[in-house]
């Protein structure tokens, strides 16, 4: 299920973001509160779940207090106590409610999001030992299935940088050539994008490492990043494009420090924007989403970038099975160069940096190894080595 923002609520959602990003919770143009709720906060600790788990069970119980028009703890309350009483289960208020709910999903949501906020609702109950009557199934039918003509083209992406902020472009860049995900996206710091690109600078300063690095067209960072969905760390690339928006929007942003977050969008903003591109261009919807958000450009990724479901999965943080996982690691080097060839299929300009990439990323890195196994022939004690290196240092500088 999409949200709706109108200007009204946009202005509003800024201002609370910018004071407390983490207890913003927007749905069906109210904005609700939910983490200071301390029966909801034990339920979460207890549980030691996600903060993207908790987002999720936020929306499915606060749209199910609402359309019961009770608290939390006052539906626990109850529930306890009609089974105290000896109520028989169906004859208790919570199967009214279930039932309600459910209805109100099947008419309201896609199948899937209405089977997931009803299986949240359930499990709060079962949590605080809440017995759950039975209750006559029903079919949830069949989502709308996204086909590779239902994804946003190339066009699109165009047409949406060109209406689009620095940050916005970059962002959407990023996520296009490289299939992160929103919330990796957006966990992502300056010193993340720092480490990306260690090997196309020497780390000198942050304004020393832009300036260098916005010289250059060939920079393909290598992000070593954790999907938060399933805790899994992978290897990424984005295409020179982006790198390149993402250093035109760095230097716009005045001074940073590396702590800082590499993007300053939340998760709420970040959709009301791609929302705002989408009506704005009347794009209109595929099955029950808008045609362009960010989950798409993660699709436009994967079915564009021409390489294997292996190569994808492990350049998207997909979990493999626990075999795989434990004995055999990527090569980054390989996988970037596996990337590399493929990457201008991406491309959102009419430039094409593949080859000359390619071929300097593959002469650096000869080059390096070259002086290290002649170094390594040498013998020289570690010592002796790092003495001689310092004073080249210092006479070169």
């Amino acid at each position: 299920m999409e949200k709706d923002f109108s200007p009204q609520n946009l202005l509003l959602l800024n201002l609370i973001d910018k004071i407390n990003p983490k207890i913003v919770f927007l749905c069906n143009n109210i904005i609700f509160f939910m983490y200071n709720n301390g029966l909801f906060i034990s339920f979460c600790e207890a549980r030691n779940l996600k903060k993207s788990t908790i987002n999720g069970y936020t929306a499915a119980l606060k749209l199910y207090i609402s359309l019961v028009n009770m608290q939390l703890e006052d539906l626990i309350k109850e529930a306890h106590s009609e089974e105290e009483k000896g109520i028989l289960l169906k004859n208790r208020k919570i199967k009214d409610y279930l039932i309600r709910y459910r209805s109100y999903l099947l008419k309201s949501l896609s199948s899937r999001s209405a089977r997931e906020y009803f299986s949240k609702v359930k499990t709060f109950y079962k949590h605080f030992e809440v017995e759950i009557p039975y209750l006559p199934a029903v079919k949830y039918g069949v989502d709308y299935e996204i086909y590779y003509n239902d994804l946003p083209t190339k066009n699109h992406i165009k047409k949406a940088l060109s209406i689009s902020s620095y940050e916005m472009k970059a962002i959407i860049q990023f996520m296009a050539t490289s299939g992160t995900a929103k919330a990796e996206t957006l966990s992502l710091t300056v010193y993340d994008f720092v480490e990306a690109t260690k090997d196309y600078h020497d780390n000198n300063g942050l304004k020393n490492i832009l300036n260098l690095l916005e010289k250059r067209n060939d920079v393909v960072p290598t992000w070593y990043l954790k999907r938060l969905k399933t805790d899994k760390y992978y290897y990424t690339f984005n295409h020179p494009e982006a790198t390149k928006a993402i250093i035109k929007y760095l230097k716009s942003r005045g001074k940073i420090n590396l702590e800082d977050k590499l993007f300053t969008l939340s998760p709420s903003l970040l959709l009301a924007r791609f929302q705002q591109i989408n009506d704005h261009f009347k794009w209109g919807f595929k099955g029950t989403y808008r045609l362009f958000r960010s989950h798409a450009l993660r699709k436009f990724h994967a079915s564009n970038i021409g390489l294997s479901t292996e190569d994808i999965d492990s350049l998207q943080g997909r979990t493999k099975k626990i075999v795989h996982e434990t004995y055999i690691k990527p090569n980054p080097e390989k996988l970037k160069i596996i990337y590399m060839e493929a990457m201008d299929n991406l491309s959102l300009t009419d430039e094409y940096f593949q080859n000359n990439t390619i071929k300097s990323f593959k002469r650096e890195n000869k080059e390096q190894k070259v002086v290290i196994i002649y170094i390594n022939s040498l013998n020289i004690p570690n010592h002796q080595l790092n003495r001689d290196f310092n004073i080249f240092s210092r006479d070169n500088n």
